[in-house]
């Protein structure tokens, strides 16, 4: 059953992925419609993979490295239907739905029934987990439109618009949903932060014990702290603020994905 929602998913998605490929390289604009009902089918048979897992298997379904990849590609799809709603934000599904496809398909072919590592029963490790990820997921949104901004305003300062400027959202669009992006990421990894604090101390007795981990979520989290509080002061705006989006989460995804290769900690992944 499982399997086969997964490839499901993997249909659905492919079916959006060139529906976007045709906006966005031929501007058939047609295909909006097409191209975002795929999106959501692929959507839900990709919720629903990882939530009959998880149920199947009596656990929270992000246990390692390739359900946790599974789990943040399908809350960034979310998190971009939600926000992608207009014809002239539709483009961005040309680079996030080919992430979503190789999730599943690395989720599908990997994923394995293993031993519940105990740091991952139950209590606030059930909070934790779901909002680390889901922050990722915002930030990786807005990323991805601080990219789009930087390539615009190339574009538009060369005084000769080209491919990209008649496809990607307007430097406006880009900068106000890179800082909803911003906002929620940022609110969210603060309590995902405390929530593992919580857990920590009731694990290993402190609140904060240095892991790998620990100490680039906190590095990261000051950077994107930093970020915020220089664009509510309206002194970081447009392209620096794009660069310090970019490098906010080059940190947070090496605390997310990079970080346990360097050096072994308490988490699993």
């Amino acid at each position: 059953m499982v399997n086969f929602l997964a490839w499901m998913a993997v249909l659905f998605y492919s079916i959006s992925a060139i529906h976007f490929f045709l906006i966005f390289f031929l501007k058939k604009e047609k295909t909006h419609t097409a191209a975002f009902l795929f999106l959501l089918l692929g959507l839900v048979t990709h919720a629903l993979d990882i939530l009959v897992f998880g149920l199947d298997h009596h656990r929270f379904p992000a246990s390692n490295f390739f359900e946790a990849f599974s789990l943040l590609t399908c809350l960034i799809i979310l998190l971009f239907a939600v926000f992608i709603r207009k014809k002239d934000r539709a483009a961005s599904g040309i680079f996030l739905v080919p992430l979503a496809i190789i999730s599943v398909l690395f989720t599908a072919l990997f994923r394995h029934d293993s031993n519940l590592d105990p740091l991952l029963e139950g209590g606030w490790v059930n909070i934790h987990v779901p909002l680390m990820i889901l922050s990722v997921a915002s930030l990786a949104i807005s990323f991805l439109m601080a990219i789009f901004y930087l390539l615009q305003e190339k574009q538009l300062k060369s005084k000769q618009p080209a491919f990209f400027y008649y496809r990607l959202p307007s430097l406006e669009i880009c900068e106000e949903l890179s800082y909803r992006g911003l906002w929620f990421g940022f609110f969210l990894l603060t309590f995902g932060i405390l929530t593992g604090m919580i857990w920590s101390k009731h694990l290993l007795g402190v609140y904060w014990s240095w892991d790998v981990k620990e100490t680039w979520a906190a590095v990261s989290w000051a950077l994107y702290a930093v970020l915020i509080y220089g664009r509510m002061l309206s002194a970081w705006r447009g392209r620096k603020a794009a660069y310090l989006s970019i490098v906010g989460f080059v940190l947070i995804l090496f605390a997310f994905a990079g970080a346990s290769l360097v050096a072994k900690g308490y988490h699993s992944f």
